[in-house]
């Protein structure tokens, strides 16, 4: 491929519009998580709707304007990203240290 990017890394051709930022992690079949600002997706073996276990950061997702998904295989990993996935991993921990903080003082979580 062009600009020294490996032949396991691809970007989707079409443009998704209006979703929230993701990094999701397949471990083969083992399972998986899909990190997002508001929201962690974790699940055991193939992913499939309605087996899949969600916590909560009890805020609204900013959608993108629109975006490619990326790709990358690395061996039995594979990993896709919806934005940057290192900005996307940096407001998760933001939400998550403000929620666990809040949890334990006590106080409710602002909106």
């Amino acid at each position: 491929m062009g600009q020294g990017l490996p032949e396991r890394y691809r970007v989707d051709e079409i443009a998704v519009r209006h979703q929230e930022r993701a990094l999701a992690v397949t471990a083969g079949r083992i399972g998986g998580a899909e990190i997002r600002p508001t929201r962690v997706f974790l699940w055991v073996g193939t992913r499939t709707a309605g087996r899949e276990r969600m916590i909560s950061m009890d805020s609204q997702p900013h959608l993108l304007r629109s975006g490619r998904r990326r790709h990358l295989d690395l061996g039995a990993c594979h990993v896709s990203f919806l934005g940057n996935p290192l900005l996307t991993l940096g407001l998760f921990a933001v939400k998550a240290v403000r929620r666990a903080a809040g949890g334990r003082s006590g106080a409710t979580p602002a909106a």
